[in-house]
């Protein structure tokens, strides 16, 4: 009964912690920066989940994808990471292999 008790009590109180970020995302814009060139094999992904990201999302906000090719996706890590506000509407896709470079200590990641 006691267990019972608490598990009701968790679920009632964060509730409403949920329901206040339904509208974050409405009216915003989320921008995807892919790190390779348009049209190219590695940006189509981005591009075709950017079209269902309005759907899965609370409050539908637009998505666009910007491209920054350079460097092996270097360009747009910097920027993602230099650049852009911390605010959760700016999302990377950069090439895989950029995450080696920080292994193995390259001075510009």
């Amino acid at each position: 009964m006691r267990k019972s008790l608490v598990a009701l009590l968790l679920f009632f109180s964060l509730s409403p912690a949920v329901r206040a970020q339904d509208n974050f995302y409405q009216g915003k814009t989320i921008r995807i920066v892919v790190g390779s060139a348009p049209g190219g094999g590695y940006d189509l992904w981005p591009r075709f989940m950017a079209r269902y990201f309005s759907q899965y999302i609370p409050g539908k906000p637009e998505v666009i994808i910007q491209n920054m090719p350079g460097a092996g996706s270097l360009v747009a890590a910097n920027y993602i990471y230099n650049v852009a506000k911390p605010d959760g509407l700016t999302l990377g896709a950069v090439i895989p292999a950029i995450y080696f470079d920080q292994l193995v200590g390259r001075k510009e990641v």
